[in-house]
């Protein structure tokens, strides 16, 4: 029986460290983006084709070509203000290795993201840790005492 609950526990906190890892990645990834495309982003004029709605807001469908000439589409979720009608042009901010990442120019909540970050990013490595100590507690307590 004390197994059969340890081993459950294990698996519980494995579920939550996982989560947590993907959560971390998934940040990491966003803040990434964001510093690059503010640092190392061309800037282009892209044109409103359409409109999205979220639960975030409101966004706005852009196209515009890159440095190649190529066509490009991108999503500018959560938009500020008052939404550009169709056929207007934005000004949106790539990376030239890759059109696919890009925003509209400027890059907004950079510091937002950076003070969020400083925040979450420590409390989920604790909470990432404390899942990692509690499955080696539990193993060596339960299956290696002794």
């Amino acid at each position: 029986m004390v197994h059969t609950l340890a081993f459950g526990a294990i698996v519980t906190l494995f579920g939550l460290s996982f989560f947590v890892y993907v959560t971390l990645r998934a940040l990491s990834g966003i803040f990434v983006e964001k510093v690059r495309l503010s640092t190392r982003g061309v800037r282009a004029r892209g044109t409103c084709v359409g409109y999205t709605s979220s639960r975030y807001g409101n966004g706005v469908v852009v196209a515009f070509a890159d440095f190649s000439g190529m066509a490009n589409q991108m999503v500018a979720s959560g938009w500020k203000g008052v939404l550009p009608e169709k056929g207007s042009e934005v000004e949106v901010v790539y990376l030239p290795q890759n059109p696919k990442v890009a925003g509209v120019w400027p890059v907004r909540a950079l510091i937002p993201n950076a003070i969020y970050m400083t925040v979450a990013v420590p409390v989920l490595l604790a909470t990432g840790m404390a899942c990692l100590l509690a499955i080696a507690w539990i193993a060596r307590t339960v299956w290696f005492s002794g």
